[in-house]
């Protein structure tokens, strides 16, 4: 089978029933070309990361809409061709990607890669005690410095 992500910015215009109608009408195109839906998300009205016009309008904000599905044929231009045609749709992408197992454990195999970085070594003095914290870092004002490097430093 072949993995799908269908990612879809609808228009801001929309009330809430118009938004559930145009994604139901999205996922009943992807359902009748026997494709089988594993996830949905809702990632509500957004930003857009620059104006968008279709039509007479000039969008600035869009409702985001992700899919993932499986299926044995592509249709992959069908789909776009149906998303570009729809005048909620501003815009869509749809990717190849892995199956849903594949991609969660992926997802876990790259938490457990992360680790908490060692802990930094602590500074110690000239006799191999530790320095206190505030010590560390800081030049020594020019009244500790010996009286050949105060003259030096002056200047």
């Amino acid at each position: 089978m072949r993995h799908y992500e269908l990612l879809v910015v609808l228009s801001p215009m929309l009330n809430q029933d118009q938004v559930s109608e145009t994604w139901d009408k999205i996922k009943g195109f992807i359902t009748t070309r026997e494709a089988e839906i594993s996830h949905e998300e809702q990632w509500g009205t957004r930003r857009l990361a620059y104006p968008i016009r279709k039509g007479q309008h000039r969008f600035l904000e869009g409702s985001y809409h992700l899919t993932r599905f499986a299926t044995e044929r592509s249709f992959n231009i069908e789909l776009e061709n149906f998303l570009k045609v729809d005048e909620e749709v501003l815009r869509s992408l749809v990717t190849s990607t892995l199956p849903e197992e594949e991609l969660a454990a992926q997802a876990a195999a790259a938490a457990r890669a992360i680790r908490p970085a060692p802990p930094r070594p602590t500074p110690v003095g000239p006799d191999g005690s530790p320095l206190p914290p505030a010590s560390v870092g800081v030049e020594a004002p020019a009244a500790a410095l010996p009286a050949e490097g105060a003259a030096a430093a002056a200047e």
